[in-house]
């Protein structure tokens, strides 16, 4: 197994405790996927054939909606880990997984999955954590919706994106890798043209500067339109 792999599973939290005996059988029986961008990683209401890890790329969680619109629920990069909630219940996808950049997986199937969970508890305890930490993500999503008019939604977005995506360049300014105006807005409950508009506002007041595909934010600053 290469190296790189090795050490993406140990600075991912759910196997953070594992021996690197242990990390090393992991990546022996994972299997490698690549996925270009916009490829459908799985769809909602398919059977789950196990845990995804992110190597390297981008990916959105996602559902249609009433209006034929895709509702964005979560971006997951690299060190993060998705498709645990039908390996636990053993029900079909409750979601789509789209990739936003070409991105690498390490795919874990489920059975060394529940082998895995059987000989380290703390993978469980872990694993938990993580289910907390989203359930309190989508009630902040929830409330953003229901309280924060639309630049207070656009801004707690870019706010998350650069905590959880971005590099921080140590002079204020945290870069990013944008996702594009239309998954903005369906993550946020707004129209692709709003966005446009939007983020143009903010870099005219020089909160967030856009450049390509990449949005460089100042975040100090762009917390008090998220409130």
């Amino acid at each position: 197994m290469p190296l790189n792999f090795t050490e993406l599973l140990r600075k991912a939290p759910i196997f953070s405790e594992l021996s690197l005996e242990e990390l090393e059988h992991v990546g022996r029986v994972a299997r490698r996927l690549e996925f270009a961008r916009d490829e459908i990683v799985f769809a909602m209401d398919e059977n789950a054939d196990g845990l995804y890890v992110i190597a390297s790329g981008r990916v959105k969680v996602c559902l249609p909606s009433v209006t034929g619109r895709e509702v964005i629920l979560a971006t997951l990069g690299p060190g993060q880990f998705f498709g645990e909630m039908s390996l636990l219940d053993h029900s079909p996808r409750s979601a789509s997984v789209v990739a936003q950049l070409p991105t690498v997986c390490l795919h874990l199937h489920h059975q060394d999955f529940d082998r895995l969970l059987d000989e380290r508890p703390a993978i469980s305890r872990k694993l938990l954590k993580e289910l907390s930490l989203r359930l309190r993500r989508a009630n902040s999503q929830m409330e953003s919706l229901g309280t924060l008019d639309v630049i207070g939604r656009l801004a707690r977005f870019l706010i998350g994106m650069a905590r959880e995506h971005g590099q921080d360049l140590g002079n204020g300014w945290v870069a990013v890798r944008r996702p594009t105006h239309v998954d903005i807005a369906n993550s946020i409950g707004s129209t692709r043209e709003t966005v446009t508009r939007l983020l143009a506002d903010l870099e005219a007041r020089g909160v967030v500067i856009n450049e390509g595909k990449m949005s460089y934010i100042r975040q100090s600053t762009l917390r008090d339109a998220a409130q």
